[in-house]
This record gives C-alpha cells, structure tokens and sequence, in this order.
C-alpha cells in the first residue's frame, strides 16, 4: 500500500512539472505598443513597437477602418508601421507577434483629423533644374540670370496652384527635381500622383514631334529635413523599362564649342553644322546643329564647358511624317510610367530600388523627372525637336478627396 502510495506521488509531481513546462513554452510574448496616437491626413505616422527578436514575425492587421468599413486587412510585416491617412478618423490596429510557438499581440489606435493646412494639389517648389543641352534649352533664361534665377522664373511658369508652361529639358539626361508641401499619400490600389507633360493624343491622329518620355524618380522625406537627399531617390517602372530595345547606363557627353570658334555653314537655313559636340557610350560622334538664329542650345548660366549625363535610355520609334523630309517625326508614346506617357497617372507602388526591388513607400514628397531619349534625327539632330517637357504635377488624391478638376 505504501509503495503505491509513493509511486502515485511521483507520478502526480512528474505530471505537474511536465505541466509547468509545457505552459512556459507556450507563454504569450509581451508586445510593448503606444495604446493610442494622433495625426493629422496626409501626414505619414510611424508607429514603432517592441523588438521581439531577429526570428519574430510581425503583422499589423488594420481592424477598423472609418472610411469604408473594411475590417481585418493585413497592412503591414514588419516590427513597425508607417501609417498615412487621406481621409479623417478613428483606425483601430492590432498588431501579432510570432516567434517559433509563441504568440503575442497588443492593439492600438489612431485619432485621424483633417489637415491644419490647406495643402496645395501641386508642386510648390522647385530644387533642381539642369537641363541638357538642346534646341529650346535657353527658353526662359535673360542676360544675367543666375540658376537660382531660372529656377525662380521655372517655378513662375508652372504657377504653384496651377499646371502652367511646358518647361523643356533639352536632350538626353536634362531633369528637374520638383516637391509638394505635403506627403502624396501611397494608397494600395490606386493611381497616386501625376505627372504632366506634353500633348501625346490626338482624336484625328498622330502630331508631328511629340515630346520624348522621361523617366520618374520618386523620394520620401524619411528624414524629414524638407529637402531630398541622394539615398532617398527610386525609379518608377513603366511599360518600357523590360523591352530589349532599352538600353541601361547610357551615357553621353555634351561639349560647348569655344568661344570666337568660326562657324562651319553650308546653307542660308542651317548657319553652324558644328555647334555642340556629343560623344555617346555607343561610340556615336555628332554635333547638334544651331539654327540660323544662333540660339545657344548649351545652357547659359553654366559655368562648365563639358556635361556628361548617364542612365537608362529607352527606344523610341521615330519616323518621318513624310517621306524625304528630316524636319517633322511621328513616334509611338509609351503606354505608362513616364511623363508623356498615353496614361500619366504614376502608382507609388511601381517604385524599385537599384537592385530592382519594390521600394514600399508610405508616400512620396519629391519627383524627378529626366529626359530619357537620344536619337539623332536629321536636320533636328536631337530627339524630337521638343524633347522632354515638364509642366508640373498633381496629387491624385486631393483633387478626388476635394472634388478638384484635374488638369488635362
């Protein structure tokens, strides 16, 4: 009797600690998280959580959203959240924590009230305005300007509540960096931002000389100085960026002719065949030929007599609009994802890294846009004569939230 007393004992104690142990391993983990924050629209939140450790797995699961009702969508993988409201509210989260078999979770919520400004739809500022060298390069330089004074009269143009003139950016690698006075919010799903250009449709059929397509870079303001850094930059992909026919790391070279250098002339209409000489990394040499106005295609307020440019060069299909000529060219506009592009409307989530991964943006803050053609044509040497045009930007969201009319 004594010993199956005794061995009851033990087998009671092993089971209580065998108990034990299994409970410890499967303790929930402890997840620290702010219970509540507040923001304003437009405005990108970042929510920071406790580190669980390198093996935890994160997900954020979005379980009340006031604008549609949709509850229990995943809205992000990571230990933190970067959350960016378009419309005002109360947004409940919860947050779950994996690590090999233990679990946690903690919930949060996000007060959303209306912007304190009104936030302008349209670029309000200009960084940036370097363009190539090309035939309307000078188009709003005056005798002593500056480049801050171009860049003054550039922002003038476009109008900072407006879409206005169409700034051209010269020949291969001419770009402007341009930003907005708020976050252009990442919306999943959705065209976020606009990119205006130059008139690629025409009911009755194709115009002579469409402006080239340029390429898109985006930036977020991650560090939140007002200005954007080199590291912050990633390219939009469109619809030519995976064809054969484009080429990666192009790169040309622009040499201003010196100064008192005679004219080469050959005809009462072209009056200097040797104005600005280019070499390319195809081995190409080619001089852009001045008209008979001697309007100076190298940017005037330059102080280097040589620019190289480099970066992706997408092929475009030009073609005489009449036979024999070499003046007037018809071309093909890329589908999207670029400026003069047959559908403007740029999605934040086509944005990649150098390596080509998806950037994962909450929103954006800056644009750049660069010419991203070369091809010598004829007696317009360049791209087509109007090369890439910029006239400005919208946030497709605000002119959708305030019922806007957007430029065409």
């Amino acid at each position: 009797m004594k010993k199956n007393v005794t061995r009851f004992l033990l087998l009671a104690f092993a089971f209580a600690f065998t108990g034990c142990s299994n409970n410890d391993d499967d303790q929930s983990i402890k997840v620290e998280l702010q219970e509540k924050y507040e923001t304003a629209t437009f405005t990108v939140l970042d929510i920071t959580a406790s580190d669980a450790g390198s093996t935890a797995k994160y997900e954020w699961v979005m379980t009340k959203n006031p604008v549609d009702q949709v509850t229990d969508s995943i809205v992000g993988n990571s230990k933190d959240l970067r959350f960016t409201a378009i419309y005002a509210g109360s947004y409940e989260f919860t947050l779950n924590v994996t690590v090999n078999n233990k679990k946690g979770s903690k919930n949060t919520i996000v007060n959303v009230t209306n912007e304190g400004a009104n936030y302008n739809p349209y670029i309000t500022r200009i960084f940036d305005f370097d363009p190539a060298p090309g035939m309307l390069a000078n188009d709003i330089f005056k005798d002593g300007n500056s480049k801050a004074d171009v860049m003054k009269t550039a922002l003038g143009r476009i109008n900072e509540t407006s879409v206005g003139y169409p700034l051209d950016l010269g020949g291969f690698g001419g770009s402007i960096v341009v930003g907005f006075d708020h976050t252009v919010v990442n919306v999943e799903g959705e065209k976020d931002f606009r990119v205006y250009g130059g008139d690629v449709t025409n009911p009755t059929g194709s115009k002579p000389n469409p402006p080239a397509p340029g390429l898109i870079y985006v930036a977020y303001d991650k560090n939140k100085n007002g200005k954007p850094d080199n590291d912050e930059w990633f390219e939009i992909v469109g619809s030519q960026h995976a064809k054969e026919t484009t080429i990666k790391d192009f790169k040309i070279t622009y040499n201003k002719k010196a100064a008192g250098e005679p004219l080469v002339t050959a005809s009462a209409l072209w009056t200097d065949y040797e104005h600005v000489y280019c070499e390319n990394s195809k081995g190409e040499k080619y001089y852009l030929q001045r008209p008979r106005a001697k309007k100076e295609f190298y940017p005037l307020w330059a102080s280097q007599t040589t620019v190289s440019y480099e970066g992706l060069k997408l092929d475009v299909d030009f073609k005489t609009a009449r036979t024999g000529q070499t003046t007037l060219w018809y071309s093909t506009p890329p589908e999207w994802g670029y400026v003069s592009a047959l559908n403007p409307d740029i999605d934040i989530d086509w944005a990649v890294d150098n390596n080509g991964n998806k950037a994962n943006l909450p929103g954006i803050d800056f644009i750049k846009v660069v010419n991203c053609v070369s091809e010598p044509m004829g007696r317009c040497t360049q791209q087509s004569s109007m090369a890439t045009v910029f006239a400005g930007a919208g946030d497709l969201h605000i002119l959708k939230k305030y019922n806007l009319k957007k430029v065409k």
